[in-house]
């Protein structure tokens, strides 16, 4: 149990001790930017079709864009991207290790950060979770699968030329809306605005085919959705993850709306909660 910048975690993921996982700082955007062998990502050396013609998926994996992030432009809420708030931090580093000692048990890499609605903070929570998972060696890839209110962009104090709802519905390789986030080390597949059609992007085997293409590259994949009482998003993501993570923010939902929203979720995939703003 911990508490993350007044969010408590309030359900221990695994009593497991991790042991040696996670790479050297200088191997993680190497990592994550080059490509594995074709037998890592498919094990037959895959092609696959997208856009029309037949591509190698070693060639999809390089992110098209590289952005500095700069301090002045970051939401104050990103308390993990940097070390002004020790205790702030703390928290997520404690929820890091839960996650890694559970992955080191068991089929844990796609998790799901959900919410019962919209101002919950389950944005942020992702984007502090993915910073204090990279700064542990670890690598991530956040997809911000939320086309109702996307809100990452804002958050991290950017723009991207192309989002994931782009890249779904123009049939493109993955790379292509694909940002490497520098300091803090990790990649983001952004949504630029609202999308209406979610449902059909999140549905479409080219959105399958680009998780298929990217998964066997990172060791955490976390995807922000769009809020469980406000579309179906969530359910159909379920079936690209392994766990789901909620986000509850005490006085903003009622217990009814947070039956609701938890009667939406697999129950055994729900790995635990975060109280988000709460007061201790």
């Amino acid at each position: 149990m911990g508490i993350l910048n007044g969010n408590r975690v309030t359900r221990d993921l695994s009593g497991h001790h991790q042991n040696g996982h996670g790479q050297e700082p200088d191997d993680i955007k190497r990592y994550a930017l080059s490509g594995p062998s074709s037998e890592a990502v498919s094990g037959s050396g895959e092609i696959i079709r997208m856009g029309g013609a037949a591509v190698d998926v070693r060639q999809t994996i390089y992110p098209a864009r590289e952005v500095d992030l700069k301090p002045g432009c970051l939401d104050p809420r990103l308390v993990a991207f940097h070390d002004f708030d020790p205790q702030a931090v703390a928290p997520y580093n404690r929820l890091v290790i839960s996650l890694i000692s559970a992955a080191a048990s068991r089929k844990l890499k796609r998790v799901l950060i959900a919410s019962a609605q919209h101002g919950d903070g389950r944005t942020s929570v992702t984007l502090n979770l993915a910073a204090a998972l990279a700064r542990a060696r670890q690598s991530v890839l956040v997809v911000e699968s939320d086309f109702l209110r996307p809100s990452a962009l804002r958050l991290l104090g950017f723009d991207a030329d192309t989002g994931l709802a782009e890249a779904i519905a123009r049939n493109l390789a993955p790379s292509l809306a694909l940002v490497w986030l520098q300091p803090v080390g990790f990649n983001l597949l952004p949504t630029r605005a609202q999308a209406e059609n979610s449902a059909e992007l999140l549905a479409s085997p080219v959105f399958e085919m680009m998780m298929r293409t990217l998964m066997p590259e990172f060791d955490f994949v976390l995807f922000d959705s769009a809020p469980l009482l406000e579309a179906a998003d969530a359910s159909l993501l379920q079936f690209h993850t392994d766990a789901t993570l909620l986000v509850i923010r005490p006085g903003h939902v009622s217990t009814s709306q947070m039956s609701k929203a938890v009667a939406l979720l697999d129950e055994q995939m729900l790995l635990g909660a975060v109280l988000n703003r709460a007061t201790v």
